[in-house]
């Protein structure tokens, strides 16, 4: 059994469906939840508020007794999932910064292998970075950043939808379009951990925390922006065999 939690309700599950149909088209086995709130506030549930981190199941349906009583959740225990997968946004336009990134920091060591505590996904400024790409493959995309004071909510999400080649979503329901939006993270994500803008070598190159750290240190701190990257494609990076997403048709060795 695997538990995938979200942090919102409305974007991230139907994203995920896709990604299941495409990817996942016989797995059954498979949880769905949605926390509605941002990392920031699911650190304070695990951490603060119980006193050092809580189990995260049991957290979760602390939470989902309010917005989603009938999920499914409800009828398993912690021990009735072999891995957990956590996916948040960065969200980092607002608040003392030092303390968030603290948090997202002490987050990411926890949630750092999904057959015990967890695996946290993070997406880069949020989830809605999944659209901001041109016609892919998008060799310029290693180049995207967001501002912070360009990152608010809504203001981010309508330069997404207005800077993306595509209208809506259907192109996320095609597997070579995804097979380069894979490959355009994994690029990307190793440039910022290696300097190397080419494939990852091995997935420990763009670890969730070597990443993390790669944008504090080349963008947050000193540019107050943020590389623009999504924790879905580096979640499918990570999940597969290294080899998936590599066809040399759809993108050569290097953007």
């Amino acid at each position: 059994m695997i538990l995938f939690i979200f942090e919102g309700a409305s974007y991230e599950p139907p994203l995920y469906d896709g990604i299941k149909s495409l990817f996942f088209p016989r797995s059954k086995d498979q949880i769905v939840c949605s926390f509605c709130s941002s990392i920031y506030t699911f650190y304070k549930r695990l951490k603060d508020d119980y006193d050092g981190f809580a189990d995260v199941v049991d957290v979760l349906k602390t939470e989902l007794l309010k917005t989603d009583p009938g999920n499914d959740l409800f009828k398993y225990k912690s021990s009735d999932f072999e891995s957990i997968y956590l996916f948040f946004d960065y969200d980092f336009y607002r608040g003392d910064l030092s303390v968030k990134n603290a948090q997202v920091r002490e987050l990411l060591e926890y949630f750092n292998e999904e057959t015990e505590n967890g695996r946290l996904f993070i997406s880069y400024p949020m989830i809605e970075s999944i659209q901001y790409t041109k016609k892919l493959p998008d060799n310029d995309f290693h180049n995207y950043v967001v501002q912070r004071e360009d990152s608010v909510g809504e203001k981010f999400k309508k330069e997404a939808r207005r800077f993306c080649f595509y209208r809506g979503y259907a192109f996320l329901k095609d597997a070579d379009n995804w097979k380069h939006i894979v490959q355009q993270n994994a690029y990307k994500a190793n440039n910022l951990t290696t300097g190397s803008l080419s494939w990852p070598l091995n997935k420990d190159d763009v670890e969730q925390m070597a990443v993390f750290e790669a944008q504090l240190s080349k963008h947050v701190i000193p540019c107050d922006n943020v590389a623009i990257l999504n924790a879905f494609p580096l979640f499918l990076f990570y999940y597969f065999p290294i080899g998936r997403f590599v066809k040399h048709e759809l993108m050569g060795d290097n953007l």
